[in-house]
């Protein structure tokens, strides 16, 4: 099987929605975007050997790069509308690619988004997958605007889990189920996201580890601010602290990464998305600062992913 049959076999797709005018198999895609509404865009990779194990499974492939791309679309509180796909492959295995497919085409109509184009490629497994949504004219969230006296909610299931796997696949952990799910299916928050428009002052999602993440909702405000997490009210992955010790724990949850909930700022009185979790409280300072319980964050921690490391 060859490039031409590779796509036209398992995603090439015929039918889309109404706003798609050119579709995937041209040399590009062309959209409708409605009047009154931008367009928000962005991208993310995934490559085995450094997101993802060496050998890794088609489905979870799949589930990871679409659900990592479209966290960010949520965080911008954005309706996603379509994705493109650029996939390397070490050789066009049927079986993989059909599994990895089947995978990525029925995520894609649970979360509502059309793939109109993208490239496939021989070569070290890859994948690039470029989200793009809309959103009411001028209503986009971002990083910046997180005022002093806003709360910091978190919104999501819990934190730590998809760090604690890395140990399972290093055979420093026993299984546990909820560990390997949060790893493999992240789940993009797009209700969440769509109902913080209009009450967050600022929004990131935790892609990274959530005090670096936290760090760049800070490093973003107009005027320096500090934070104290309350580490009571972290609402740890299940099976964390069965396996590691507290300050194990807290740690997985704080900087593991992986985790895909939302980081919000809402001002005081103002109602957080059902389930969400205040950690804190932003205060003015002369400089940026994270804290744990009133307390510098251990020395030993770091504080969430480099990709240039």
């Amino acid at each position: 099987m060859n490039e031409f049959d590779l796509i036209k076999r398992y995603f090439h797709r015929d039918h889309h929605g109404p706003s798609v005018i050119v579709g995937n198999g041209d040399d590009g895609a062309v959209f409708q975007t409605p009047d009154g509404r931008q367009t928000v865009v962005s991208v993310d990779a995934l490559v085995a050997g450094r997101h993802v194990p060496s050998l890794c499974p088609p489905e979870g492939f799949a589930a990871r790069l679409l659900g990592r791309g479209l966290s960010d679309l949520a965080a911008m509180g954005a309706d996603p509308r379509y994705f493109l796909l650029s996939l390397t492959l070490p050789n066009f295995d049927a079986a993989w690619v059909d599994q990895f497919s089947e995978k990525l085409h029925q995520l894609a109509v649970q979360w509502g988004v059309d793939l109109i184009g993208g490239d496939t490629s021989k070569g070290p497994l890859a994948a690039h997958v470029t989200v793009i949504g809309e959103i009411d004219a001028g209503r986009a969230l971002g990083r910046s605007g997180a005022l002093a006296g806003d709360q910091l909610w978190l919104v999501g299931r819990d934190l730590g889990g998809a760090r604690a796997y890395l140990e399972v696949l290093e055979d420093r952990a026993d299984e546990h189920a909820a560990w390997a799910e949060r790893y493999w299916r992240p789940e993009p928050l797009l209700d969440a996201g769509r109902a913080l428009v209009g009450c967050a002052h600022a929004v990131i999602d935790i892609s990274d580890g959530l005090c670096q993440d936290l760090d760049h909702l800070l490093s973003a405000a107009a005027a320096p601010l500090r934070i104290s997490l309350d580490s009571a009210t972290l609402p740890l992955a299940p099976g964390l602290m069965d396996q590691f010790d507290e300050h194990q724990a807290l740690e997985f949850a704080l900087t593991g990464g992986d985790d895909y909930c939302l980081l919000a700022a809402i001002p005081v009185g103002v109602a957080a998305p059902h389930g969400a979790v205040c950690l804190g409280q932003f205060e003015a300072a002369d400089d940026t600062l994270i804290l744990l319980d009133d307390q510098p964050l251990p020395e030993d921690w770091v504080l969430g992913w480099d990709h240039s490391r």
